[in-house]
């Protein structure tokens, strides 16, 4: 009797030794079939992906008298243009080719062509492009020196436009990039629709900037009307004189420091505005700030006089100023300070409201 359980007890350990084998056996399978589609999906990702680049520069130049204009437009590819003293234009043109092999990344950047034709007073930038398929593709970027007093327009589907030291009309666009622009004068317009715009030191008669997806930051300018208006993004306004001072942005604070403008709208759909006056700002100014949700804070220019109306639906009112207040103030005010030459609105739905 005891041989016959102890045969019966060895024979259920090895039944049990079989049944883990056949189970170790069944997880290693499973877990290199698993490498090996891992291994399969990364070859293909790889392969699909993996391009090669060339890339070959190429020098331009061409007469170029103050006041004319320039004009150039890369597909693919960042511009960069300086003003400096010279009667003539200087291009440098970085062409890439991008493809499945360098053999093949070398042929299409060789058959890149880049000139400079002339119409009249404006010299514009040909490119030239061999048709191209799959993952291939080319790429121009531009850096060109023209005379300080010269019209610019610039535009790129894909890429940074950056313009420093020039007078004159100037356009210049980007499907999807940043747009800066430093030391210009004279007419301005700047538009991306996905970047930041900036735009500092410069003196204008109108300043236009758009974004459709990104910030917008002025500083240092003096114009006689600016407008910047952005669909996702905050503003920001250090040291602006203007006539006029319009800021939009569906999504995004607005803050302004030291500004003098005889004329301010600022309209946010989501976020805080700040407004604070610069000493030599007018006394009599119009004021327009309007948020959705957020606080909103006016800080006021010495000798303020204007007619003042605040008002909030969740949220509260606070003035240090000596304001004539006519009715009860709650949730909103209506008074005036001096003789209440100016007018200034201030209204948000959701958040406080500041007057200093």
């Amino acid at each position: 009797m005891q041989r016959g359980r102890s045969d019966r007890t060895a024979g259920i350990q090895r039944k049990g030794e079989r049944m883990k084998n056949g189970l170790h056996k069944r997880i290693a399978l499973a877990a290199l079939l698993s490498s090996l589609l891992l291994a399969g999906s990364s070859c293909i990702y790889i392969t699909n992906d993996a391009t090669a680049r060339y890339e070959r520069r190429e020098s331009l130049s061409a007469p170029l008298e103050a006041g004319s204009t320039f004009s150039a437009r890369t597909h693919d590819g960042s511009i960069d243009v300086e003003g400096i003293d010279t009667t003539e234009c200087k291009v440098e043109a970085t062409i890439a080719g991008h493809a499945g092999t360098e053999e093949q990344a070398q042929e299409l950047a060789e058959r890149v062509e880049v000139k400079l034709e002339r119409a009249g007073d404006r010299l514009e930038v040909v490119i030239n492009r061999p048709p191209t398929s799959g993952n291939a593709y080319t790429s121009v970027s531009l850096r060109a020196q023209v005379p300080g007093r010269t019209s610019l327009i610039l535009a790129t589907d894909d890429g940074a436009v950056h313009i420093a030291g020039i007078t004159g009309k100037i356009n210049a666009e980007s499907a999807d990039g940043r747009i800066h622009a430093e030391n210009v004068n004279g007419t301005v317009n700047l538009k991306t629709s996905d970047g930041e715009v900036v735009c500092t030191r410069a003196q204008a008669d109108q300043l236009d900037l758009q974004t459709n997806d990104g910030r917008i930051r002025l500083g240092d300018i003096t114009a006689k009307s600016i407008t910047a208006h952005t669909s996702d993004g905050e503003i920001s306004a250090d040291h602006v004189r203007a006539d006029s001072l319009t800021l939009r942005t569906s999504d995004g604070s607005i803050r302004c420091n030291g500004v003098a403008a005889q004329s301010i709208e600022s309209h946010t759909g989501d976020g805080s505005i700040h407004i604070e006056c610069a000493t030599e700002a007018p006394g009599a100014p119009t004021v327009d700030a309007t948020t959705s949700d957020g606080s909103i804070t006016f800080v006021a220019p010495p000798g303020l006089s204007a007619a003042i109306e605040a008002r909030t639906n969740d949220g509260s009112i606070h003035t240090q100023l000596p304001i004539t207040v006519q009715g009860e103030v709650k949730k909103s005010l209506h008074g005036t300070i001096g003789a209440g030459e100016g007018r200034i609105r201030l209204r948000t739905e959701n958040g406080s409201i500041t007057i200093r």
